[in-house]
């Protein structure tokens, strides 16, 4: 006769033991799948805000003074930039221009200088003009001093794209008018981004 190597009676009541505690474990997964569906429900039928549109009224902003810095758009590059451009240069061996040019930096900073004290002010009023509006002297200044605040790093920016022209000596007053030339639109070109996307609560006599 065949004998079993393990109690038939054992192996029974080991797998009734196993049945139930299955049985167990999946009604706990059906109570939790419950509740789960419970929330989903409740979060389903929560009321919803929906925001269809925002917008903002730039021209209603009250500035009552002028503070700070305009950052009209002057700056070729941030200061973060400018200082990862230095870093860069002295690893190639590239002299840098603040030392190696402070005097020829100091001359364009002059003629740039005597264009925002005499020439600056008027080139505003006169596209103040043709959007036949003002604005008040003192935000005029403004204008111009935050300008003038940005004219050496300009400087030193468009220098550093003249390296080769700058070792001829021949070739420096023309390396000194280019430049000159070159901030004087960037001004006027700040200028007049600034002027075209001013609110209108800060001019004067604006037509509408």
């Amino acid at each position: 006769m065949y004998t079993y190597p393990y109690d038939i009676n054992s192996y029974i009541r080991s797998l009734h033991y196993y049945i139930q505690q299955q049985n167990q474990r999946i009604a706990q997964l059906e109570e939790t799948l419950q509740l789960i569906q419970g929330d989903l429900k409740e979060i389903k039928n929560r009321p919803t805000t929906q925001i269809e549109k925002i917008e903002y009224k730039f021209d209603q902003l009250k500035v009552e003074t002028l503070e700070g810095t305009l950052n009209i758009g002057l700056n070729p590059m941030n200061g973060e930039q400018i200082e990862d451009f230095a870093v860069s240069q002295s690893k190639m061996n590239i002299p840098d221009v603040r030392h190696t040019h402070k005097d020829f930096i100091n001359e364009i900073e002059d003629e740039i200088d005597e264009y925002l004290n005499n020439d600056c002010s008027v080139y505003i009023q006169s596209k103040l003009n043709q959007q036949r509006t003002s604005i008040p002297n003192e935000h005029v200044q403004f204008v111009v001093e935050d300008i003038r605040k940005q004219i050496n790093e300009r400087i030193i920016y468009y220098l550093e794209q003249k390296q080769t022209e700058l070792q001829d000596p021949t070739r420096i007053h023309e390396v000194y008018t280019a430049i000159v030339e070159r901030i004087k639109l960037d001004i006027q070109n700040s200028i007049t981004a600034y002027l075209n996307n001013l609110p209108d609560n800060l001019k004067e006599g604006h037509d509408t």
